[in-house]
């Protein structure tokens, strides 16, 4: 089995030097974090707002920035939706309960138009730390299921009972839709074992559930970082970490986030400036 690491917080619109990092950096997914929904349906990467009205808005660069690192190692590329301390799923569950799951609703002809400017996206991902609402993740998912988002997974760091439950309902509605959960080994997540959530997910009808946990790790090194093992990690920690839970027979994991393992390489404690593509190894190698 091949393993596949992840990296999160692609940045926008790019640059043509840092889609050159990433597409050879052995990372094999790239999650562009994060996606936010405000109470109009309109859709914004991080600050800035990139579709409304139905209408892509965004930096034209950035469409041929994502495809461009298909080119390399990168085969997968997904939108995370939500974060810490936001609206979005609230927003989400309001325009849902308002206008339906079909074209009616704002957000559905947003996350069309979306996937319309941007055809290399490849599904979702949901990073919810505020509503865990089960009706609103599973009707969310249906949605871009239909407008023909392929895929989606979870990003969770708490509330197993939740994303079991939302991965349970979706397996009979939209078998083999969610295709893993991204689970959060950092800050909130610290005390995370990928064994436990292994455990959740077994006995689900159609999951594999060794093969459906991705753990991640954060990469940061300041000061904000610090208060866990896990934290401060440069790319040898990082794959100590993987290598411990190599029994576990993981496919894989993810780097949190991109942002920070460029501050490293002119702020660095590690033997050596750490690469990408040094963190996409010591997943690989920590795994295999």
């Amino acid at each position: 089995m091949a393993i596949k690491p992840a990296l999160y917080s692609i940045p926008y619109p790019g640059t043509s030097a840092e889609q050159a990092d990433i597409k050879s950096s052995g990372f094999t997914t790239a999650i562009c974090w994060a996606l936010h929904v405000d109470g109009q349906g309109n859709l914004s990467y991080n600050d800035t707002q990139i579709v409304t009205n139905g209408a892509y808005v965004g930096d034209p660069s950035w469409p041929g920035f994502l495809a461009g690192l298909k080119t390399g190692t990168v085969d997968t590329i997904l939108f995370s939706i939500g974060g810490w301390d936001v609206g979005d799923f609230p927003n989400i569950q309001a325009l849902i309960n308002q206008y339906g799951t079909g074209s009616a609703n704002p957000l559905y002809q947003n996350l069309a138009a979306l996937l319309s400017a941007i055809p290399s996206i490849d599904g979702l991902d949901y990073d919810d730390e505020t509503l865990y609402n089960q009706d609103t993740t599973v009707q969310l998912s249906q949605m871009a299921a239909t407008i023909g988002y392929a895929r989606i997974t979870f990003c969770p760091y708490t509330m197993q009972s939740f994303w079991v439950g939302c991965l349970t309902s979706l397996q009979t509605s939209n078998p083999g839709l969610v295709t893993g959960f991204n689970l959060q080994c950092y800050a909130g997540g610290a005390g995370n074992d990928p064994e436990t959530w292994i455990n959740g997910v077994t006995g689900i009808p159609g999951i594999d559930p060794q093969s459906f946990i991705y753990p991640g790790l954060w990469c940061c090194h300041q000061a904000t970082c610090v208060g866990h093992d896990r934290n401060n990690a440069c790319p040898s920690s990082i794959q100590n970490f993987f290598a411990s839970w190599k029994p576990d027979g993981l496919p894989g994991g993810f780097i949190w986030n991109y942002g920070d393992i460029q501050t490293w390489v002119s702020k660095t404690n590690c033997s050596a400036a750490p690469t990408t593509a040094a963190y996409a190894k010591a997943i690989v190698t920590g795994l295999s």
